[in-house]
């Protein structure tokens, strides 16, 4: 089955110049992440959007001893309350309109392996204090049961927010973020890490040439200094989807500053401002898509909810030339 560009490999991967040795900032977050997939303890994983964090996740399940187990993803942000209680915990037949039989929650799938909660920062007051008691009480209550269920997992959060700020101003709850960050694991944004983009497109290859038939991507030296020179803010799901589109630019042959596009901002222009660089991911993804709602969250990697939700959090919003009629593809629900 073809993967996510978050699921491409974490360790550096041979590739057609030979090996390609991490940096050691990279060296050192693969030795904190191999240390702590030896552990059972909970792992909050930290980053911007884009950045890698499932893959982290999966890369400490992998190197666990319950690597055997299965690994299973939730994002906090996709579901409102009440589904992701139901989804979260199970439900019993009846427990609410529509539930027409009994449904084991992810905490139930996840059993003996890893359970991911992706975007956990986003999650709601009522639903922390759910998850808080769970992950103390290893016991979980189905939403319409009178009975509890023991059960078995090891937690690992991921958010690109900043949970201690928001815990010390009453945004999360403190216990719980104690609770999820016993092991921080941040992950540095790709404008931080320029030194790692040739490892990083080889770890993509394998992924890029599966997905369009070209490749693996050889790049020269104009577009090389045309990569290093970007800021990044979709991070490494960014520069998977410029790679891939080179490639078929290219038609598989060498990909050249021409075939790349939307690289026309130097990093120094936002300054590595977070909620700049978010910002202007967005106004991108807008751009690009022609004011599509569901293909500009396709290209940033979110739902629509959640680019609705950034988009109202940053005071964004569409020019009269750029929001354009609402079509009826926008209509659809982000998959």
């Amino acid at each position: 089955m073809a993967r996510s560009p978050e699921d491409s490999p974490l360790q550096p991967t041979p590739s057609n110049h030979g090996e390609l040795q991490p940096t050691p900032a990279l060296a050192g977050l693969l030795d904190w992440v191999a240390r702590a997939a030896r552990t059972e303890l909970p792992v909050l994983v930290q980053g911007e959007t884009g950045a890698g964090k499932e893959v982290v996740a999966r890369t400490l399940h992998r190197q666990s001893r319950r690597r055997d187990g299965p690994f299973v993803a939730v994002n906090c942000t996709a579901l409102a309350d009440t589904l992701l209680d139901a989804e979260l915990f199970g439900s019993e037949r009846g427990a609410y309109t529509g539930a027409e039989r009994t449904r084991p929650g992810l905490f139930v799938l996840a059993d003996g392996g890893t359970l991911f909660l992706d975007e956990v920062g986003d999650m709601s007051a009522s639903m922390q204090s759910k998850l808080l008691r769970a992950i103390q009480e290893k016991r979980i209550r189905p939403v319409g049961a009178d009975r509890e269920v023991d059960v078995d997992v090891r937690i690992v959060a991921a958010t690109h927010h900043d949970l201690r700020s928001l815990s010390a101003g009453g945004l999360f709850r403190a216990d719980l973020y104690f609770r999820l960050s016993v092991v921080p694991v941040r992950i540095p944004p790709l404008r931080e890490r320029i030194d790692d983009l040739a490892i990083l497109v080889d770890s993509l290859s394998p992924r890029l040439a599966a997905e369009t038939g070209l490749g693996p991507p050889r790049v020269d030296e104009g577009a090389w200094r045309l990569l290093r020179s970007y800021d990044w803010p979709g991070n490494v799901r960014e520069l998977h989807a410029v790679l891939a589109r080179a490639l078929l630019r290219s038609s598989g042959e060498t990909i050249r500053p021409e075939h790349l596009d939307g690289m026309d901002r130097p990093a120094s222009r936002t300054g590595g401002n977070p909620q700049l660089l978010e910002h202007e991911m967005i106004r991108r993804a807008l751009r690009e898509s022609g004011n599509r709602i569901t293909e500009a969250a396709r290209r940033i990697g979110w739902s629509r909810q959640k680019l609705y939700r950034r988009m109202g959090q940053l005071e964004l919003r569409a020019t009269a030339h750029e929001s354009g009629p609402t079509t009826s593809s926008d209509s659809s629900t982000f998959q």
